[in-house]
């Protein structure tokens, strides 16, 4: 059979090289070695396809003949296109014939001949390995396919023997699927997703069906779970509503919620991104979903009780309650908020949720008992006069609507809408004259609260202070950057007009009990308003999108910058506080040092005072005979000092265990391959584990460079077995791969990773017998 190669290329090397460079290019070319799952026979057949292809161009003759039909083989050939093609009912037939123009600037009536050369069946696994490494795995693709499927395989199970037909099908289907492998991994970078997954998917259905090369497949895999997230933003940014490939990305994206077990969850969907970096995801995806699909995906992850899907469901039901004149689901986002009030203030957005249901007292009351004071000193200010704030109110909430809550979604972006506007409309109006006010409002004062309610609106503020460390953490990952300007510089101050609503406010009067109770059981009537002076939008992907990419940028932001700032007021004081505690401390501790001092100073001064003082009282005695030659007391004999090594602290010894280990790794997985190493730092299972993986590297000609930097978390020693321990560290770990002296950034990373070492102490060294990555820093 005929292969679309040439043996320049066999080689890889230049029609004009000389012959010191086809030797040079042949010694590497032998020394280079395939992956290890191939056998000796894939081996073989490529070295033999090499030997030959150098053995006609080291010969001059040989290679003149091959030069003058590779050269007429490269050289364009024209040919003219019948008339039967060129017609219109044959356009296909002339596509298909232009497909194999390879150059794009030449004519349509000319094309380039590719050379090729002739080889055995027992030698395409080796030129299937040559075109891997020339990185032709669509053509290797193609032609194992076809093979695989043709009667020659089919032949390779009657007449050779079993063990030789099983090592030529596994070396077809190994090279098959490295092929799928390598052209996922390459489209993945072309940002073609989904083809990318198609490919991954192929590869991991040939496996299953064959049960073979358990690795491979594993690697295929991991490929896929990392592939999702960019699969979700490509099949719904480019897709229309309700398309089926925008359906197959929702599915994703449940699939991944699952697997993590909600966007806060602590399970692992095997994507490599982090909370984080997953919350960014998040945000890079809510640009391209209308309302109500985030709305019916918030909502569904808030029934797992997450306070950020809770959170953005609130924002996509007033948007549609306003914008669509529903009370109803302004209604839904205020039981949403009551929840969420317990964790965090949300005292603002309360405040625009009762507005639009029409509770203006319950909406002061909210705003003058927030723990953020910026919001009322705005309405304050923007107010008629200082006692009224329901105009501010109504002015600052309307700007919030339009700029911080609407613009967050592409099919209300076009939608215009006043705050009158929409009290005007006459079924919002009866919509809200069937809710009865709240219990609490009903016996408040119009201007004033009593002291037990300040007191209750000072522990809600208190008790958010203590929960403001998570919250501010993800509101400001999802928080949106405002783009037009203040209001004080947009409008002027608003008119009375602007609250001059008859429905639930401080001048109605309120239904009584029995009313209230009859018309809260009623079912919300749910309807799809759209303003006069508006078009409601729907979706579309633009004409020329691309594909997003990852990692996820910060691009906008979902709530105002002000809640942010509330967030860090409150962690300013309480490190405030902390600081205090601790000046106070640190005084007690200085006054009982100054007084130890005192009492110390006192008694050395009383001792010395009786040494110098008071006579001797056998000052009349002879002295001792003493010699100088003789001591006193007879001294033993003066013996060498014995260096005592200084105490470390076990968790020093963790870290210099753990360093070991890193350095025995760098060096067993090194170019000088010294696996040996490990045997002085592992112990069973781990050492047979990291031992067989060094050996394959080494078989399969490829090695890393490692960087390590590492931070002992905790290691405590196992108090039921003294003779085992555990430790938590942080490893940053760089690596670059190197393939036949060749980097591969594909296979090359940056990690930093929260490892679990697990030691066991033998002979008199600590051995790490396994080890468990906790989670991804």
């Amino acid at each position: 059979m005929r292969i679309p190669l040439d043996y320049y290329q066999i080689l890889s090397v230049p029609v004009k090289a000389t012959s010191s460079q086809l030797e040079q290019a042949y010694s590497d070319r032998i020394r280079q070695q395939p992956r290890r799952e191939y056998n000796d026979q894939a081996i073989q057949s490529r070295q033999e396809l090499i030997k030959h292809a150098y053995q006609v161009l080291a010969d001059p003759k040989q290679r003149a003949n091959y030069d003058a039909q590779f050269l007429v083989n490269m050289q364009p050939v024209e040919f003219s296109i019948p008339e039967a093609i060129v017609s219109e009912e044959n356009e296909e037939s002339r596509e298909s014939a232009t497909e194999s123009l390879i150059q794009e600037d030449l004519p349509l009536d000319v094309r380039v001949i590719n050379p090729t050369i002739e080889v055995a069946p027992s030698q395409l696994i080796g030129a299937l390995l040559i075109l891997h490494e020339l990185g032709e795995y669509e053509l290797a693709l193609r032609l194992g396919v076809d093979y695989f499927n043709s009667q020659d395989f089919d032949k390779l199970s009657s007449e050779q023997e079993v063990k030789v037909r099983t090592d030529a099908q596994e070396n077809i289907i190994l090279s098959l699927t490295l092929a799928y492998l390598e052209l996922g991994r390459e489209q993945w970078h072309r940002r073609e997703y989904e083809n990318a997954a198609v490919s991954g998917q192929m590869g991991v259905d040939l496996l299953n069906r064959e049960n073979l090369f358990p690795q491979i497949k594993a690697e295929l895999e991991l490929d896929l779970y990392k592939l999702r997230p960019y699969r979700v933003l490509e099949l719904i940014s480019q897709n229309q509503a309700n398309s089926p490939e925008r359906a197959k990305g929702f599915e994703l994206l449940r699939e991944m919620l699952l697997q993590r077990q909600g966007i806060e969850g602590k399970g692992q969907d095997r994507s490599g991104l982090n909370f984080d970096q997953f919350l960014c995801f998040i945000q890079q995806l809510r640009t391209y979903l209308t309302s109500t699909e985030q709305q019916q995906l918030f909502d569904r992850e808030a029934q797992n009780d997450s306070a950020i899907a809770s959170y953005l469901a609130v924002y996509a039901l007033l948007a549609r309650g306003f914008c669509f004149k529903q009370p109803e689901l302004v209604l839904r986002a205020q039981r949403k908020l009551d929840y969420l009030s317990e964790k965090q203030d949300v005292a603002w957005e309360q405040t625009v949720s009762a507005l639009l249901l029409g509770h203006t007292e319950k909406a002061i009351y909210k705003l003058q008992n927030s723990p953020d004071k910026t919001k009322l000193e705005q309405v304050q200010r923007h107010s008629l006069d200082t006692t009224d704030l329901l105009p501010g109110i109504c002015f600052y909430s309307e700007q919030w609507l339009q700029e911080d809550v609407i613009a967050q979604f592409s099919d209300l972006a076009n939608i215009s809408l006043t705050i009158r506007e929409y009290f005007a409309d006459q079924e919002v109006q009866a919509y809200l004259e069937e809710l009865a006010p709240p219990a609490l409002l009903s016996k408040m004062p119009n201007a004033s609260f009593n002291s037990h309610q300040q007191d209750t609106a000072n522990n809600q503020k208190n008790k958010s202070v203590n929960n403001v460390g998570f919250f501010s953490r993800w509101r400001n990952l999802l928080a949106f950057e405002k783009t037009s300007t203040t209001a004080s510089n947009k409008v002027s101050q608003p008119e009375r007009e602007l609250i001059t609503v008859t429905v639930g406010t401080s001048t109605t009067s309120a239904p009584q009990n029995n009313h209230a109770a009859s018309k809260t059981n009623s079912k919300p009537r749910f309807r799809q308003t759209v303003p006069q002076n508006s078009t409601q939008v729907n979706y579309s992907p633009p004409a020329t999108a691309k594909s997003p990419s990852l990692p996820l940028q910060h691009q906008q932001r979902a709530v105002p910058p002000e809640v942010i700032q509330k967030a860090q007021g409150k962690a300013r004081q309480k490190r405030i506080a902390r600081k205090k505690k601790l000046s106070s401390a640190t005084v007690r501790k200085g006054r009982l040092f100054i007084l130890g001092l005192i009492l110390g100073t006192g008694t050395l001064a009383f001792v010395a005072m009786k040494l110098f003082l008071n006579p001797a009282k056998n000052a009349n005695q002879a002295s001792l005979a003493t010699a100088i030659s003789q001591p006193m007391v007879e001294l033993p004999d003066v013996k060498p000092k014995v260096a005592v090594k200084p105490l470390v602290s076990f968790t020093e010894q963790s870290q210099q265990v753990i360093q070991t280990w890193l350095t025995s790794k760098s060096a067993a997985f090194g170019k000088e391959h010294k696996i040996d190493q490990l045997n002085n730092i592992l112990a069973e299972p781990l050492l047979a584990t990291w031992r067989k993986r060094a050996l394959y590297y080494q078989k399969s000609n490829s090695y890393r460079e490692y960087e390590h930097n590492i931070t002992v978390r905790s290691a405590k020693i196992d108090p039921n077995n003294p003779q085992k321990a555990t430790v938590d560290a942080e490893v940053k770990e760089i690596a670059k791969h190197y393939q036949a002296g060749k980097l591969d950034n594909a296979q090359s990373y940056d990690d930093n990773l929260l490892v679990r070492y697990q030691l066991i102490f033998q002979g008199e060294n600590w051995l790490i017998q396994n080890t468990e990555v906790l989670k991804t820093l």
